[in-house]
């Protein structure tokens, strides 16, 4: 603030007020610089837990729809064959259940592609926007710069780019230098540039060949080949999105490939050695081929097929190799490291939720976190309702005040006139 020119007036000047000599923005470099790195790993486990939720219908079996129950259904029923191995209606039950868990570990790898494909969109579309703000942000380099050279600061074109460089860390790990023009220059990750005063450099998303067709977040330097960004990414957005879709969905896609390989090879094995109601035997139970979660398929078709005894006298009754077949459920797999096929699919879900649980939880710390400096930086720079107020309400009764003085001095010199009179 600084005072107005007074006027001349007797028996001296009489002032006129104040005016606003100038408006500076209240700001803490260090309270803007952890919001944005708070801002980096808000939009980081915040991606990373809306993309996990979308896989959580896949282990949770709360319906009952999942791989879990599948095999409780898949062995009760051939239980149920082994009690009764002469009955068809008992085999086209266990047929069904067979084709039914199959069918779970098909649509469980469908779910796990589509999610992938799904955040390699979400990728896409991420790169997009980083590329949008950082265009956003040297559009606004320029005009502050103009707008300072003539000795004002930018105060409204400082917030707004304040705001697109908070909205560009939510995506990707950002840092920013600014000049003596008051011009940023901005880095994603650990040097490569993205805003340089008023030019800009591009992410760009291609299809990497060696990653199934996914797209890779390379940068261009406008010169020369582009560089994949994928090891540098260390927080924002896109690193929660690649790490969902480039390590937890492949991990848990592999999981379940090992999974029904080894129930096609085991089950597979034990039913060559029996015989069905018709006599057939060294018959395949599954599809000797489909061994991923995405192909495994029941290969018989006839219920008579189905080797349920250990002889080819068809004895009435023999149930021996059904009860072989059975006792699958409890047999340790090696390669599992010795636990069964339930305890290892319980392995997958119960990893899974730990990842999920841990992201949940970072979430909720970050959001507690950002909460905190949000409001450390409001009682900074922020403008607080109850104080204006209160100073407000100061000022009218000081002026109520003044005003009553006045009108008793008024009134005091009316009493003297009229006593002179």
């Amino acid at each position: 603030m600084a005072e107005n020119r007074p006027e001349n007036g007797s028996p001296g000047q009489i002032g006129t007020g104040v005016h606003a000599e100038s408006i500076r923005r209240s700001f803490d470099s260090f309270v803007e610089e952890q919001l944005l790195a708070s801002r980096e790993r808000l939009g980081e486990f915040t991606a990373s837990s809306n993309a996990l939720a979308r896989l959580e219908p896949l282990f949770g079996d709360s319906n009952n729809q999942g791989i879990g129950a599948g095999f409780n259904e898949f062995f009760g029923a051939l239980q149920d064959v082994a009690t009764n191995p002469n009955d068809l209606s008992a085999r086209t039950v266990f047929l069904s259940k067979a084709t039914a868990l199959a069918d779970r570990f098909n649509q469980s790898a469908a779910s796990l592609i589509a999610a992938q494909e799904f955040l390699d969109r979400q990728v896409g579309q991420t790169t997009t926007d980083v590329n949008r703000l950082t265009s956003q942000i040297a559009d606004l380099n320029v005009h502050i710069a103009r707008a300072e050279s003539t000795g004002q600061q930018a105060n409204d074109l400082r917030d707004q780019r304040g705001v697109a460089l908070a909205d560009l860390g939510e995506l990707i790990e950002v840092s920013s230098i600014e000049d003596a023009t008051g011009q940023l220059t901005v880095f994603a990750g650990r040097g490569h540039i993205l805003v340089d005063k008023e030019r800009t450099y591009q992410l760009v998303a291609v299809q990497d060949l060696s990653n199934n067709g996914l797209l890779d977040v390379r940068y261009d330097a406008g010169a020369g080949p582009t560089t994949s960004l994928a090891a540098v990414i260390q927080s924002g957005r896109l690193k929660g999105l690649l790490d969902v879709r480039d390590q937890t969905i492949p991990s848990l896609r592999t999981a379940l490939d090992t999974l029904a390989s080894e129930v096609v090879t085991q089950v597979n094995q034990q039913h060559r050695l029996g015989f069905g109601l018709d006599g057939s035997t060294n018959q395949d139970f599954f599809t000797p081929t489909g061994t991923t979660a995405s192909t495994i398929a029941v290969s018989l078709a006839n219920v008579r097929q189905i080797a349920a005894s250990s002889t080819a006298a068809g004895v009435p009754g023999n149930n021996a190799n059904a009860l072989a077949l059975a006792g699958l459920r409890n047999r340790d797999v090696a390669s599992f490291g010795n636990v069964t096929f339930q305890e290892y699919y319980s392995t997958i879900a119960g990893s899974f939720g730990s990842i999920a649980q841990g992201v949940d939880g970072n979430l909720r710390a970050q959001e507690i976190l950002h909460g905190q400096l949000t409001s450390h930086r409001a009682s900074i720079s922020g403008v607080s309702m109850d104080e204006e107020l209160a100073n407000l309400l100061q000022y009218q009764r000081s002026f109520e005040a003044a005003s009553r003085m006045i009108v008793v001095a008024d009134e005091l010199f009316q009493t003297i006139l009229s006593i002179k009179r």
